[in-house]
């Protein structure tokens, strides 16, 4: 399906790809990996065709089809479940060929191809996409332009995945993402129907979705069968199969080279000499291989002494006007406690780490600060507060400034920024150089608490592991929020659930709060095709408006199958041999259930809405 054969890519006159080579076949699920910089983004703008190879080929097979994320935020008064429709190109074509008054050979295939893509559902399945990245019904008509630039890129995300492609190609899609709709979106795509490449430093996710791994690195790509945990067992052999030839290939070298350098004057072993010199010159060297592209030695070190009570809160709440996030939150803190909030999107995590940091003040209850301890504190607003014209260094010298700059390099050194690095300005720095300067100037301050807000978005896989080890070995207290599994499984000792109005402990494990949320979506969004679900004992409203709902289903099933009928006949040719008052009462009665399916279609979401 997609080729690439021999890339040479150069980027300001340096390679980036060299003779590199990736296939993709159909039902394969590629996950792309590698360090930031070897590439990533730039392959995917040279599949989509924005970028020129400078030698090589690139190229989709004929008649195949691909979609992508735009990474434009969008700016359109369009509503969400418009501008996701028009993700599926091919709909739109033929629903402006439909929409004519004349029904001629072109309108007849363009009806016939409806039928087959399912066009008549086509809104269903946009509600449905949005529903499951965490839009609520009543955010299907809001303007694109209403939403923040976070759920900007969901529509985006949705209006890809509208487009029933042959391969889909996704860069980090989880990054805009909370665990809800991450998880959701795992199922999704393990469902597609097409190819997938997919760009992640997720992995989990990337276990999930993916059968392969292609490896960036070197300026070429590698292929391992499987997923990522497959892929690191099967580059760690690698590695150590190359670095036991090396090691190999160096006794090799150093034998020749004492020969010839022993032996070189001597008459009567020139000619060998000689031939073991010609012997190195022939010998393709192997280089020694590292176990990873990058890497770091984070460590953030806590007080050698802090207090048991860190801090208290008694019936704590808070809300935003009337709106009520959670209340009566009872929580102690203590020295070495390692907590980890999960929740969906808007129910209050990072709301609460604020109260926490005392960014914002409860509105009912109290909490209380145990005086003078160091806290540690992480979000990804706080990336804008940098400095921009200073460099790493010079965050460093202020926050340190009896220190020697020897020292103040070398810690920077831990957190990917040695080099240039530590000497450019941070308005020239990446989202992942940013997040590495702000976990290091938190990590200068030993801290008795940290709290962390998704630390690990733009991070790749190298520096997640780093942190994540970091975090294992930090002895301080934390709170973190993050939707990355792999960091929760290995830091946190106890898991709270921010939900419905309540903050409490949650009792199991990540797997179980999974179970959690399947169980939780269909009471909150059922299927177009289905009933709602329906509890025990329904209040009468609610009664009310499932039996209408149920009535508007049935109906709908029969103007579908009248109205498939009515397109048969219409697309016989033998049709037209009948007086042509027939012909035009098939085709009032073709218009008059396009309209009612249309109502009725309408009709339900209203009801739906009001359900939610």
């Amino acid at each position: 399906m997609l080729n690439i054969q021999n890339l040479t890519y150069l980027q300001g006159g340096i390679p980036l790809f060299q003779q590199a080579n990736l296939q993709a076949f159909a039902d394969q699920r590629i996950g792309l990996v590698g360090k930031n910089g070897s590439g990533k983004s730039t392959l995917f703008r040279l599949i989509r065709g924005e970028l020129k190879p400078d030698g090589g080929e690139i190229s989709l097979q004929a008649g195949k089809t691909l979609a992508f994320v735009e990474q434009e935020i969008a700016n359109s008064a369009l509503p969400a479940l418009e501008f996701v429709l028009d993700g599926d190109v091919e709909l739109r074509r033929l629903e402006k060929i439909l929409a004519r008054e004349r029904h001629d050979a072109d309108w007849f295939d363009a009806q016939h191809r409806y039928e087959a893509i399912d066009g008549y559902a086509a809104k269903a399945r946009a509600a449905q996409l949005l529903d499951g990245l965490g839009f609520a019904n009543d955010a299907l008509e809001r303007p694109v332009a209403s939403f923040s630039g976070g759920w900007r890129m969901r529509l985006n995300l949705a209006r890809a995945l509208m487009h029933r492609a042959d391969l889909l190609l996704l860069d980090e899609p989880t990054n805009h993402l909370d665990l809800e709709a991450i998880l959701w979106l795992e199922q999704y795509l393990a469902r597609y129907p097409g190819s997938l490449i997919v760009v992640s430093h997720d992995r989990e996710f990337l276990n999930a979705c993916v059968n392969r791994i292609a490896h960036l690195h070197d300026r070429v790509i590698d292929v391992y069968s499987g997923d990522y945990d497959d892929f690191e067992r099967a580059r760690a052999e690698k590695i150590a199969q190359q670095n036991q030839a090396f090691q190999q290939q160096q006794a090799k070298i150093a034998h020749l080279e004492d020969f010839v350098r022993r032996f070189r004057a001597k008459a009567t072993k020139a000619k060998q000499a000689q031939s073991r010199v010609k012997a190195l010159e022939r010998l393709t060297r192997i280089a020694p291989a590292h176990v990873a592209d990058g890497h770091f030695e984070l460590e953030i070190e806590a007080p050698e002494r802090s207090p048991d009570l860190l801090l208290r809160a008694e019936n704590m709440g808070f809300a935003y006007g009337d709106k009520v996030l959670f209340r009566d939150v009872n929580l102690i803190l203590r020295s070495g406690a390692r907590i980890a909030l999960l929740g969906p999107n808007g129910a209050g995590k990072s709301t609460l780490i604020k109260l926490l940091v005392g960014e914002l003040a409860p509105t009912a209850g109290r909490l209380e600060m145990t005086p003078d301890i160091r806290i540690g504190y992480f979000a990804q607003h706080q990336l804008e507060h940098l400095d921009a014209a200073a460099t790493p260094l010079a965050h460093m010298e202020r926050l340190a400034p009896k220190e020697t700059t020897l020292a103040l390099r070398s810690f920077l050194g831990r957190f990917g920024l040695a080099g240039d690095s530590e000497d450019r300005p941070v308005a020239s720095f990446s989202g992942g150089e940013k997040s590495r300067l702000a976990l290091a100037l938190l990590a200068w301050q030993k801290p008795h608490l940290l709290l962390l807000d998704e630390p690990t978005n733009h991070l790749d896989l190298d520096m997640r592991d780093a942190l994540s080890l970091a975090l294992e070995e930090y002895g301080g207290a934390m709170v973190l929020v993050s939707h990355d599994r792999s960091l929760i499984r290995a830091v946190a000792d106890e898991l709270w659930l921010v939900a419905d109005g309540e903050a409490k402990v949650f009792d199991g494990d990540l797997d179980d709060y999974k179970s959690w949320i399947e169980a939780r979506r269909p009471r909150e969004t059922a299927k177009p095709a289905e009933k709602p679900r329906q509890e025990a004992a329904p209040r009468p409203k609610k009664k009310a408006l499932l039996s209408k709902q149920a009535k508007i289903e049935t109906e709908l099933a029969t103007v579908q199958a009248d109205l498939a009928e009515v397109s048969r006949r219409l697309a016989d040719p033998a049709t037209y041999a009948q007086p042509a008052a027939e012909i035009q009462a098939l085709n009032g009665r073709h218009a008059a259930l396009e309209t009612r399916m249309a109502q009725l279609e309408e009709d339900w979401l209203e009801l739906e809405m009001e359900l939610e």
